[in-house]
């Protein structure tokens, strides 16, 4: 069977926009670590189909950011990769609560809105480049 690269980049861009939907709900209940951690995992899905929209390949097992913004062979502002490496932090700390708690303190209302609306800010950069 045929890699068929449309569609693989069809699939990780609908498991994005969907996931970005759930970060969300997430924020508007309160839930903010998770809202946190979904963005996270939209991006991740967002680097990926970049990833394979590139390199016509599957993408890699992985949930860096920084490693799937590598792979993804644009030439990406050094302000974006800056906040990949950032966002990091809401993959790790937010699928492990019992030991970071400090993360869940951290993830107060302003916290929060900032950095959902600088992922937004990355995930609109990322997918015009689809």
């Amino acid at each position: 069977m045929e890699f068929d690269v449309e569609k693989t980049v069809a699939y990780w861009l609908d498991g994005a926009e969907y996931d970005m939907g759930v970060a969300d709900a997430m924020y508007q209940t309160e839930k903010f670590p998770y809202a946190l951690f979904m963005g996270h995992l939209a991006l991740e899905k967002l680097l990926k189909a970049l990833v394979v929209k590139t390199s016509r390949e599957h993408a890699p097992y992985t949930h860096s950011l920084p490693l799937l913004a590598e792979k993804s062979r644009l030439s990406i502002p050094e302000s974006i990769l800056i906040k990949l490496r950032e966002f990091m932090e809401f993959h790790l700390e937010a699928r492990y609560p019992k030991t970071n708690r400090a993360f869940y303190d951290k993830c107060t209302t302003s916290y929060t809105k900032v950095k959902m609306g600088e992922i937004k800010e990355v995930f609109q950069w990322l997918k015009n480049q689809l």
